[in-house]
């Protein structure tokens, strides 16, 4: 599963950009590494945490990284292209060990909104979860190759972006206007307390609404609200750990997070994370660079 800590890094080779305000509705951002490490060991570099986004990722040298999960290898990470729907677990991410001294890194990654498969490449997140795809897969073979090549010789980030955002509108103006086209308060759900209420308020069955989310976003309004709550306390634990804050009052973070409580808090952050919150702000926070590929 594609995932994501909440905040990209920030530092001399991992810039992070908008996108065009035309596309705003269907790009959250773009985060890329172009850089060299000289480093030869195996080493941990952080924890990747569920994001409910769906993500393109190219890399375009590969054979540097590995995902793990239970000191089991889940993926080589190789030249080429990924894309997956962001609602899983975590998972452990490392630099693999090599006996060159410098390797070349070149990474871009796309971040969708968790719709936009279902809107402009008419894929349903539900189906694909547990696929791995590619670009190709999404784009079409000859197109997305294409994309790869293009955005491959481009040697600055806001290449890259002019690039797919190119493609990307090409999208959009052959997608024709049909019965599949999301209804604007989808796409506000977090509003809404219950799916009840979201049912009262657009005129719609619960029912109906319900196959919506799953054929749509790929999970039930419930999980999704899970999974806004998770992101939105792990955001507000990032910016303490920025502004240099060395205690937190998690109870009131579970509150403002719409948690029943505490313990409620602590249990579904564990089940995200594999860490409870306090221990993830006191001791693993300096081994979470802010994750910005999965």
């Amino acid at each position: 599963m594609f995932l994501d800590s909440g905040v990209p890094p920030q530092g001399k080779y991992v810039k992070t950009f908008p996108a065009h305000p035309a596309l705003l509705p269907y790009i959250h951002s773009y985060v890329s590494i172009i850089s060299e490490i000289s480093d030869t060991q195996e080493q941990y570099i952080t924890r990747f945490f569920p994001s409910f986004m769906t993500q393109f990722v190219f890399d375009f040298y590969g054979s540097v990284n590995e995902v793990v999960d239970q000191n089991d290898v889940l993926l080589n990470i190789e030249k080429g292209t990924y894309v997956k729907s962001g609602i899983g677990t975590w998972m452990d991410f490392f630099q693999k060990k090599s006996s060159s001294p410098k390797r070349s890194i070149k990474n871009f990654k796309v971040t969708l909104y968790p719709h936009v498969l279902y809107e402009v490449f008419d894929l349903s997140p539900f189906e694909i979860r547990n696929d791995d795809l590619t670009i190709q897969d999404v784009w079409g073979e000859e197109e997305g190759t294409w994309l790869f090549e293009e955005l491959e010789a481009m040697d600055s980030t806001e290449g890259m972006i002019e690039v797919f955002e190119r493609y990307f509108f090409k999208r959009l103006a052959q997608k024709a206007s049909s019965k599949k086209e999301l209804k604007p308060y989808l796409n506000h759900q977090v509003e809404y307390a219950s799916l009840k209420a979201l049912s009262r308020e657009c005129g719609y069955s619960e029912r109906w609404l319900q196959k919506q989310y799953l054929e749509v976003f790929g999970e039930s309004f419930k999980q999704i609200q899970r999974n806004a709550r998770f992101i939105k306390s792990l955001r507000q634990i990032n910016s303490a750990v920025l502004r240099g804050e060395k205690h937190l009052k998690f109870i009131d973070i579970a509150y403002e997070c719409d948690y029943f409580d505490q313990t409620h808090f602590i249990k579904t952050f564990k089940n995200y994370t594999g860490l409870t919150p306090s221990y993830y702000f006191d001791a693993f926070r300096d081994k979470i660079p802010f994750s910005w590929l999965w």
